[in-house]
């Protein structure tokens, strides 16, 4: 596997994107700690000023302050300056002495102050607070050590900036030990699909025994190379039977032409040819039929979208010739002025009659009989779900009930032991029944009394109002 593949794989780019999140997250919670702890230890130590400023004003004696200003009783150091309103330091602590205000006398609010020459006790907090010193308005700097908690808050940066590595680091590796961990079905997965090719297809990819989203991944695609298998062996088998059925006509005009040379003064030329031409014509519908139902594996939708009389269809099928010991009729009567419509394709529509009147005078003793009529709902108003019914019947054997699904598969027959030139392509029923798929109909095997009745549902044309048949 190359280093480009490695770095755009699903493992490393979740890796990546979970270190980045929280690390972000964990760099942005030490900020905020760290900001935390320092208001809570201003917080913690300020608000003294005015009590201290009260005990530095009480020391004033005749209106003065004596300077330098004597140590305070407090917890830790906390050093004073004295500033006048000209700015003018008038007293501090010994170790302020003939130094300039450390704060800005104007400010309001506290301040760290983390340097003052001479000292090293800092960082220090600076606040002020006004007191009235012999008449004269004064404010009162009190600067307290605060360097026990800036040395704890130092320590805790310091940490921060080994921790928090250390756990993005260490998130980093949980993310990728789980991720590769979640992803080893898949991967799995990848390899036997890898090795699965069109003479393969038995071959299953492993589905994890869990119930999540890997789980019903491996279940869908083996689900799929099951529909895969079952449309391969399909295939093979139609184009065997394909290969089969063409090779019967093949041989057949190669055997009569071979016997005719072979003896050319004795052979019947007019008799060969007309069994050539038979031959021919058989292989021509047979090439047809397998045309049609590439196309219709290929486009499954209707080509047109047109409205289509049924009527029509019927009667062009009831004009065609006929065996002499067969009859083909229409029950009841219709209505000319009231034609009964489907929207789809009159070709193909009229080859799916055709195909099934074949089939019938194909296997009835006599008689075979068209139907048509249009249902509506029971109750049902104009906008009622209206579909056409197409049923064909026939008076021979029948259907056994076992072979009423497998009869549209191509190339399938219920009477070998009949001759194929007698029994048909075996690919009618099939051209019938994607035909019907493709006008969003159904077809189907009814029971009978006699013979075999094949039921088309059509969805009716939705224009104009619901006519019923007469």
């Amino acid at each position: 596997m190359s280093l480009r593949t490695r770095v755009g794989s699903v493992r490393v780019r979740i890796t990546l994107l979970a270190t980045v999140v929280v690390a972000v997250a964990l760099v942005i919670g030490s900020i905020a700690l760290l900001a935390l702890g320092r208001n809570a230890l201003l917080r913690s130590q300020s608000g003294a000023a005015a009590q201290r400023a009260d005990a530095v004003a009480a020391l004033a004696v005749n209106g003065a302050l004596p300077n330098p200003l004597p140590s305070l009783d407090a917890p830790r150091l906390t050093l004073v300056q004295v500033v006048d309103e000209d700015g003018n330091v008038v007293a501090a602590s010994q170790q302020l002495a003939g130094r300039a205000p450390v704060a800005d006398p104007d400010q309001r609010h506290r301040r760290v102050v983390h340097r003052i020459d001479g000292l090293s006790d800092g960082p220090w907090l600076a606040e002020l607070a006004h007191v009235t010193v012999g008449g004269k308005p004064m404010t009162v700097i009190v600067v307290t050590s605060i360097a026990e908690y800036a040395h704890s808050a130092e320590l805790l940066r310091r940490s921060l900036l080994v921790t928090v590595p250390i756990l993005v680091l260490l998130v980093a590796l949980v993310v990728w030990l789980v991720v590769g961990r979640a992803l080893r079905p898949v991967e799995a997965m990848r390899a036997e699909v890898e090795n699965i090719t069109g003479h393969k297809l038995d071959r299953r990819v492993p589905a994890p025994r869990s119930t999540d989203e890997v789980a019903r991944l491996a279940n869908t695609l083996n689900d799929m190379l099951d529909r895969l298998q079952v449309s391969s062996d399909a295939q093979r088998r139609f184009v065997a039977d394909a290969s089969h059925e063409l090779r019967t006509p093949i041989a057949n005009i190669r055997m009569a032409v071979e016997v005719a040379s072979a003896h050319p003064d004795r052979a019947d030329w007019s008799a060969v040819a007309e069994d050539v031409l038979h031959q021919d014509a058989r292989m021509q519908r047979l090439t047809d039929d397998l045309l049609m139902l590439a196309r219709a594996d290929a486009a499954p939708q209707i080509r047109n979208d047109r409205p289509v009389d049924i009527a029509q269809l019927v009667e062009a099928e009831v004009r065609r010739p006929v065996p002499d010991d067969r009859t083909l009729t229409v029950a009841g009567t219709r209505d000319a002025a009231q034609p009964i419509t489907v929207l789809g394709d009159a070709d193909q529509l009229g080859r799916m009659l055709t195909n099934l009147v074949d089939n019938a005078l194909r296997h009835a003793t006599h008689d075979v009989t068209i139907d048509y009529r249009l249902t509506v709902e029971p109750g049902g108003d104009q906008d009622a779900e209206r579909t056409v019914e197409i049923s064909v019947s026939d008076d021979g054997p029948g259907i056994p009930v076992a072979d009423r699904e497998v009869i549209f598969d191509p190339f399938v027959r219920l009477d070998q032991h009949r001759a194929r030139d007698q029994g048909g392509t075996g690919l009618g029923l099939s051209i019938v029944h994607r035909v019907v798929l493709a006008h969003g109909g159904t077809i189907r095997v009814a029971d009978s009394e006699r013979g075999a009745t094949f039921v088309v549902t059509l969805p009716a044309s939705p224009t104009g109002p619901p006519r019923f048949p007469g």
